[in-house]
């Protein structure tokens, strides 16, 4: 028989300390896994959303720089299509069928590998006509050194020089802006936007807006000063003979020379207008 004060074995000494602290229906393994799982279940579904919010993070930031490079690649990747008109005007339609038509001593160009993606941009230098095709998603614009011309549907000139540029709407609406400050175009009016970002708006002040391209001209009780200053700039000419008197014109012309023009204007008015050669 084991005396109370011998050593006691291993095996001894782990019953002995299971016993102390065992309880009757106290220690319940089944109970203790209960309230252990749906800590667990939290876990997993901790991790799981940590999963998906880094995926989800990792993607933006790949689409992010995938964009970022697709950016700098148009834009260090282009390939210019300029047109220019010499002497005579020259018509053009871009890839989006709009149908350009350039003054002489115009020129407009647009890059092939950008146009149309996400907008469709055209540059000028000169005078334009524009009869834009519509396209809601890809937005026209016409840019000049001095304003942004956005096209609403419509039918248009542009003339832009270094430090102005002036724009007529025949029909439709345009968004004529300077980054200062914009203004909307419908039919017959015209704006000027100066380099200083200021913009003037009036009226159509002449019938003849648009007679390069038309090759029409219509007066109706029209100073002769005005007729006159108005075919010098048409035909690139001089025209001498005015007379000191305040003379009036009613007439139209369609497609005719100058020199005949100058016929009937004498024969009107009794004058003898001559052209300079």
């Amino acid at each position: 028989m084991k005396n109370q004060h011998d050593p006691l074995t291993p095996e001894e000494e782990s019953l002995r300390f299971v016993s102390r602290f065992y309880r009757e229906n106290k220690n319940n393994t089944s109970e203790a896994w209960k309230k252990i799982l749906p800590h667990l279940r939290r876990d997993r579904k901790t991790s799981r959303r940590m999963w998906i919010y880094r995926t989800v993070a990792a993607a933006a930031v790949f689409a992010g720089i995938l964009i970022g490079m697709t950016y700098y690649w148009n834009r260090l990747h282009t390939d210019w299509v300029i047109v220019t008109a010499d002497a005579k005007p020259r018509e053009l339609f871009l890839p989006d069928q709009s149908n350009i038509t350039l003054s002489p001593g115009s020129s407009l160009r647009y890059d092939r590998l950008c146009f149309g993606k996400d907008e469709r941009r055209v540059e000028l230098s000169g005078k334009a006509y524009f009869a834009v095709h519509h396209e809601a998603d890809h937005p026209f614009r016409v840019a000049t050194p001095t304003v942004t011309i956005q096209v609403l549907g419509t039918q248009f000139q542009v003339e832009a020089a270094t430090d102005s540029t002036t724009a007529f709407v025949a029909s439709g609406k345009v968004r004529f802006s300077t980054g200062k400050s914009y203004c909307d175009l419908t039919a017959d009016m015209r704006a000027v936007g100066q380099k200083d970002g200021n913009i003037r708006v009036t009226k159509a002040a002449s019938r003849n807006e648009l007679a390069w391209k038309t090759h029409r001209l219509t007066y109706r009780h029209t100073p002769l000063r005005q007729v006159v200053d108005e075919l010098e700039k048409l035909y690139g000419c001089s025209i001498t003979g005015i007379p000191e008197e305040e003379l009036f014109l009613t007439s139209d012309f369609n497609e005719m020379q100058l020199t005949d023009i100058i016929h009937i204007i004498n024969q009107t008015l009794d004058t003898h207008l001559s052209v300079e050669p």
